[in-house]
């Protein structure tokens, strides 16, 4: 009586492990790592976009339902599939028609996502959800959406406070630039803050002044860079040097003086250098007509005193 006691125990207890050792199995069968990037995904503005998500094991997902939706936002959903097909009445109208699963990968464990076009708003974290009838996985993706914007224009506002005012413009970028403007020699000119602006897209306009004097070369840049994203774009200007000549009233006039006084002085020099030289001319001029008087007296003279003699003389001889 025992020992049938005993053999139904085991009996019982082989089935018990036998059971277990299946249910371990399928719940082991069932699991799976989801796995995403670590570092974030960088895109390009205007450009397609693949978000990487794998299983591990790399399990079928056709029969699994998979799941991408923004993090942190309360109306996430980006694209969903679930039983065989994709399921994306409740897309975010901003991801309409520009997402999609690489279908034929699935089976791989595949479960990575499409975007194209990729827009600024796109920026920011994304899940990836698998789930099956009794377990589901996530993984966590940052897209970092980048713009590298319009080559700088420099346009030239005229003459303000002493100097010239130039405009540096650029449009397109994201995230935001730096704007720096620069002397030959590449050293940075103070300049006024930088003026920020949102397009249509998200994407910021950029505009930056500043007053420049003459230097040597007249030559000045305007640099746009985005630092993170390591990208940057600049132009350089030329400026005659007359125009900054009209920038400073003061020179032209001092100009103007200067060469009226050079005038004056070399035309006063030749005067005098005239009228010293008829002076001489005057000098000798004179001299000469005192002894052309002298003589003419002398004569005069000389004649008075031979008539004298020769009226002395006839009266004497009568």
């Amino acid at each position: 009586m025992t020992g049938s006691v005993m053999n139904i125990s085991w009996s019982e207890c082989l089935r018990l492990i036998l059971l277990l050792l299946q249910l371990t199995t399928v719940s082991t069968q069932e699991r799976f790592e989801v796995l995403g990037p670590v570092d974030p995904v960088v895109a390009v503005a205007g450009e397609d976009v693949v978000l990487p998500c794998y299983l591990k094991p790399n399990i079928s997902a056709v029969d699994l339902s998979v799941e991408w939706f923004r993090a942190q936002t309360d109306d996430p959903l980006v694209h969903l599939y679930r039983d065989h097909e994709d399921r994306n009445e409740n897309q975010l109208p901003s991801y309409r028609g520009r997402t999609s699963l690489f279908l034929e990968q699935l089976k791989n464990g595949n479960t990575s996502l499409k975007v194209k076009n990729v827009r600024v708003s796109d920026n920011g974290e994304y899940k990836c959800l698998v789930q099956s009838e009794n377990f589901f996985e996530d993984s966590s993706i940052q897209v970092s959406i980048k713009a590298v914007g319009t080559q700088p224009v420099i346009s030239n506002e005229g003459y303000k406070e002493g100097g010239i005012s130039l405009v540096c413009e650029s449009k397109g970028w994201y995230p935001q630039p730096q704007v720096v403007w620069m002397d030959s020699e590449g050293h940075s000119l103070p300049a006024g803050h930088t003026e920020m602006h949102r397009d249509s897209m998200d994407h910021y306009i950029v505009r930056r002044r500043v007053i420049v004097q003459e230097t040597e070369n007249n030559r000045f840049t305007c640099r746009v860079l985005q630092q993170q994203l390591n990208e940057m774009k600049e132009t350089i200007t030329y400026i005659p040097g007359e125009m900054f000549h009209r920038a400073h009233p003061w020179k032209v006039t001092f100009a103007v003086i200067f060469s009226l006084a050079a005038v004056c002085i070399i035309g006063c020099t030749v005067l005098i250098h005239r009228f010293v030289k008829l002076r001489k001319k005057r000098g000798i001029l004179a001299s000469y007509c005192s002894h052309l008087w002298f003589f003419f007296m002398l004569k005069k003279k000389l004649k008075n005193i031979v008539e004298k003699q020769y009226y002395v003389k006839m009266t004497l001889y009568h």
